[in-house]
């Protein structure tokens, strides 16, 4: 009978134990599920600060053409540049010869009609601006959007239609890894 009983107690000693661990478990989930979420929300205000600075650079990774077929690029040779009132957009692929000496062309011009849209919570900020390429090139619409990791996209579209669109991560110029090739235009 003792050791019945002696055994009855260890099992409830043991699955109280147990219990307390799962509780323990899933009160460690909600805390983490909520620091993420924290983590997460301070990583979008400091995505909305630099959009608002205008100093920030789309290191592109993934090219995406008219037809929407997709290229990897090198993101330190291929990038947006927003620098206060003054811009760079450079587009350059690897073992070809180019106008600007890293294989492909530059374009620098200025920063107009710059606007930020936060639009309603939980949506990503959007960056519309104007670019106006220096020496007569033309005028261009860059549409940006950056999620709270700081994944971005910024569709450029030409005078004449031309469209591509950059991937890759959005990062403070002073952050920045990019190469500027020269700029013939």
């Amino acid at each position: 009978m003792k050791k019945a009983l002696v055994f009855i107690m260890m099992i409830t000693i043991t699955a109280g134990v147990a219990f307390a661990q799962v509780s323990e478990k899933k009160l460690s989930k909600a805390e983490k599920k909520a620091a993420r979420k924290e983590k997460e929300e301070k990583q979008l205000q400091q995505i909305i600060a630099l959009l608002h600075s205008q100093h920030w650079a789309l290191e592109a990774n993934t090219l995406y053409d008219r037809r929407n077929q997709s290229y990897q690029i090198n993101p330190t040779t291929n990038f947006v540049i927003v620098k206060g009132e003054s811009g760079a957009i450079q587009l350059s692929f690897n073992q070809v010869i180019g106008w600007n000496g890293v294989g492909g062309i530059t374009l620098e011009g200025k920063v107009l009609d710059y606007e930020v849209n936060l639009g309603k919570k939980g949506n990503a900020p959007q960056v519309t601006l104007r670019f106006q390429g220096n020496a007569g090139v033309g005028s261009a619409r860059i549409f940006l959007t950056v999620n709270s990791s700081g994944q971005a996209t910024a569709r450029y579209t030409g005078d004449q239609g031309q469209r591509i669109t950059f991937a890759g991560q959005l990062v403070s110029l002073e952050n920045s890894r990019v190469y500027k090739g020269m700029s013939l235009f």
